[in-house]
């Protein structure tokens, strides 16, 4: 991962950007403006070439030193490209799995007090911290394979458990938000968390958006852990 440049998108400074728009825009008016005359020709050709190309050379550079909402999710999707399959090796997942319940996905970004945040173009919001937990079914134990990674430093951290059904007391959603201060403005970002529930009051937790996938994990942990431990 480009950390440095993942530092500048989360940052997301426009000064120089729009320093740079401000300058191909004089440029482009100084060009097709009704200024020119013979007294000042070289002069305004000289301005509005100068304004023009130096104001891309900035755009570009800054754009350059950044990354992108398509760069950020290539480097996401590169460190996570194992994830699966090292799962699967890890609790030898590969004829233990129950053949009447499907394995769920949960990722996304973690929201959290003091973490960064940025708005993507697609009004989604980023945080430094993204996580991709799978929770598989087996005949004696919930396997969950979860992987924590961070975009601007060197940092991963592996969440993966495994649950005996009989060490599960419910599993179960609640609906959070974290409120992120933005100069003067407040910005709540809503989710909810998935709960699994151990009998020794510790639990497993993972933040998702709310889906028909979701909550049909819930459902299934929940029945499955009744039949078994019954």
């Amino acid at each position: 991962m480009d950390y440095k440049k993942n530092i500048k998108y989360f940052e997301n400074k426009k000064f120089l950007m729009y320093g740079s728009a401000v300058l191909l825009a004089v440029g482009v008016t100084l060009w097709f403006g009704p200024f020119w005359s013979p007294d000042n020709y070289f002069v305004m050709y000289i301005f509005s070439v100068l304004s023009i190309i130096l104001g891309g050379v900035i755009f570009a550079i800054t754009l350059g030193k950044r990354s992108n909402d398509k760069k950020i999710d290539e480097q996401i999707n590169e460190v996570l490209k194992h994830f699966e399959e090292e799962t699967l090796q890890k609790y030898d997942l590969y004829e233990r799995q129950l053949p009447y319940v499907e394995s769920a996905v949960i990722e996304g970004y973690k929201y959290f007090d003091g973490s960064l945040l940025r708005r993507d173009k697609d009004g989604k919001y980023r945080t430094e911290i993204y996580v991709k937990t799978h929770v598989y079914f087996t005949e004696e134990e919930l396997c969950i394979g979860s992987k924590e990674i961070s975009l601007i430093k060197d940092e991963q951290a592996d969440k993966s458990e495994k649950i005996p059904y009989a060490n599960i007391k419910n599993a179960c959603l609640s609906d959070d938000e974290t409120v992120y201060k933005k100069g003067n403005k407040t910005v709540p970002v809503k989710y909810q968390t998935l709960h699994i529930v151990k009998t020794d009051g510790t639990e497993f937790t993972a933040q998702t958006r709310s889906s028909q996938t979701v909550d049909t994990l819930v459902s299934d942990i929940n029945h499955i852990r009744e039949r078994k431990v019954s």
